[in-house]
């Protein structure tokens, strides 16, 4: 068993959300962030007008319908600190469906159709799928999970410095878990004066480090019909929870 493996299994005999960090430490190893389109709008100077942002943004993100964007990803494992790189198309239709389908590497995908959350690496995991019970998925929708609630779920503070991703003025913030057992250890937000996520940076449980930039982000936009379907390709196995964990691993109460 490799390191990576090793560290991924660990994981998975841990709580829920360790279980996720271990999935998606295995289906999301990649992405050096680059610029996306600059813009001229400055960001809130004050604390106040900051988290008026925060929570304008939460807001928007609350109430659209779908949301498409492209992504570029940077992950660092604990267990192989060298940083590795992805890019795809994420797509979302809260609540609980949300597709990452990579171009780089290409055919890797997680899907969460609504009833499972189907996690496919061919790049790193030949010949098959993780199948994992639906409501792990919610490790997986990142920026609904940092915005949802905000102050409630998470403590979060403005930075104060100023900041640019890709040229744009953007507003940093830094959040905090309030109770144990969630699904990350620290975050941090960039969010643009039209309230959309430019960048984000999440800790995860298992130590699993990832930074994850958007491109060309639109809210309320039609998406393919089958954005959330996974299927199976012929051949390939298909390794649901209990397999993934083992007999007398801890179940969700």
């Amino acid at each position: 068993m490799t390191n990576a493996a090793a560290w991924a299994v660990r994981c998975a005999r841990g709580t829920p959300a360790r279980r996720a960090a271990a999935a998606l430490g295995l289906a999301l190893l990649g992405a050096t962030a680059q610029a996306q389109g600059a813009s001229r709008a400055a960001a809130p100077t004050d604390t106040a007008a900051a988290m008026a942002l925060y929570r304008a943004a939460a807001a928007k993100f609350s109430d659209a319908k779908t949301i498409r964007a492209t992504f570029e990803q940077t992950l660092i494992s604990p267990v192989t600190p060298t940083p590795r790189q992805s890019r795809g198309v994420m797509m979302q239709r809260p609540p609980g469906r949300f597709a990452f389908r990579f171009t780089d590497p290409a055919g890797d995908a997680v899907v969460a159709d609504g009833s499972a959350l189907w996690v496919y690496v061919p790049s790193t995991a030949k010949g098959q799928v993780l199948k994992l019970p639906r409501e792990v998925g919610g490790a997986f929708d990142v920026v609904a999970r940092l915005l949802a609630n905000p102050g409630d779920r998470t403590q979060v503070q403005v930075v104060p410095e100023s900041d640019r991703v890709g040229g744009e003025a953007v507003t940093a913030f830094v959040l905090t878990p309030r109770a144990e057992g969630a699904p990350f250890q620290s975050a941090k937000v960039w969010i643009g004066a039209d309230r959309l996520v430019r960048q984000l940076e999440v800790v995860e449980p298992g130590g699993l480090r990832r930074r994850l930039r958007f491109a060309d982000m639109r809210l309320g936009v039609s998406l393919p019909k089958d954005a959330f379907v996974f299927t199976v390709p012929a051949g390939v196995r298909i390794i649901d929870q209990a397999a993934l964990l083992g007999p007398g691993a801890p179940r969700r109460p």
